[in-house]
């Protein structure tokens, strides 16, 4: 950590203010001024990021090196999912990639909508969600799609269609939805039906929930939702900013990693207090694609982080 005064660092814990630390953060990809990262996963020594106009990264050793693969899609690639079934990568105008036979194939999504999130999990459950409440469901690891029905005008009391940002499928067959009006959306029995667990002002962007039930959403003007029941029930979390939070890590430990537009926030005591971390292009760049690895090692875990210009961050969270 830089040196600090101590007239600081008092006046910092006397107001409150989150003290900032500087993570070694190290470049372990940079792109062009053109490109971005939107989403990033880790299979093992596995590693996919994609972001816009086709663009896709591949490390096969775990994050620490990257380099282009091989191109499939000229559209914006918004999200990928890994690790649970199959890889599954969702883009604008409806396209969903299902990797099988050693590259990525194109299957039918039913839609056009743009779609910003895709979740799985063992049992061949997935979700993805979208633009203007879309919701799409597969029941065999995403080989085929089916458009869910949703009755928004019962859940919001407005005709509006509201934008979904994440999902989260567990590996017990719960599925959370975050999105505009600072929605969540939880179902039991695979989305035939929904609850709204949440509502309020801020858009979500990221979401998180462990095993345990512990998790975590974010989004707008520095919003930090938790839960500690799965997702059922969540109270709101003070933060140092209000500035736009994209993604969120947790783990069942009390360690939170939240990356956004000029933010990394990191918390060790799940959300009670936060510390801003500093380094690398933080303070003028965004970061959306997060990825933690290794939360239960000794030395402390490795996250990765993509955004802006194509570049790829990597720290130890010691």
């Amino acid at each position: 950590m830089p040196h600090r005064s101590i007239s600081y660092v008092l006046l910092s814990f006397c107001l409150g203010l989150p003290l900032a630390a500087r993570a070694e953060l190290v470049a372990v990809f940079g792109g062009t001024p053109h490109d971005a990262l939107y989403g990033l996963c880790l299979d093992g020594q596995q590693g996919i990021a994609v972001g816009n106009s086709g663009l896709v990264l591949e490390s096969s050793d775990a994050g620490k090196t990257w380099s282009p693969g091989q191109a499939f899609s000229e559209s914006a690639l918004l999200d990928v999912s890994c690790g649970a079934g199959s890889t599954l990568i969702v883009a604008q105008q409806g396209g969903i990639f299902r990797f099988q036979e050693g590259a990525f194939a194109a299957v039918d999504s039913g839609t056009e909508s743009r779609l910003l999130a895709v979740d799985s999990n063992s049992d061949g459950l997935a979700f993805a969600v979208g633009g203007f409440g879309t919701i799409l469901r597969s029941t065999d690891d995403g080989v085929s799609w089916e458009l869910l029905p949703v009755d928004w005008e019962a859940i919001l009391n407005d005709f509006v269609e509201p934008h979904l940002y994440a999902v989260d499928v567990s590996a017990g067959g719960a599925i959370t939805i975050v999105g505009e009006f600072e929605l969540v959306l939880r179902s039991t029995d695979g989305g035939e039906s929904w609850e709204t667990a949440h509502k309020g002002e801020a858009s979500l962007f990221g979401l998180t929930v462990n095993a345990d039930g512990n998790g975590f959403a974010v989004g707008q003007n520095g919003r930090v939702i938790r839960t500690g029941d799965g997702g059922v029930t969540w109270s709101e979390v003070s933060t140092p900013t209000e500035g736009i939070l994209l993604n969120v890590w947790s783990s069942p430990g009390g360690d939170v990693l939240i990356s956004g537009i000029r933010n990394l926030l990191r918390s060790s005591d799940g959300g009670a207090s936060w510390t801003r971390l500093e380094g690398a292009d933080l303070a003028t760049g965004w970061y959306q694609g997060l990825v933690v690895t290794g939360a239960d090692d000794p030395g402390g875990a490795q996250a990765l982080l993509a955004g802006h210009q194509g570049n790829v961050l990597q720290f130890q969270m010691k």
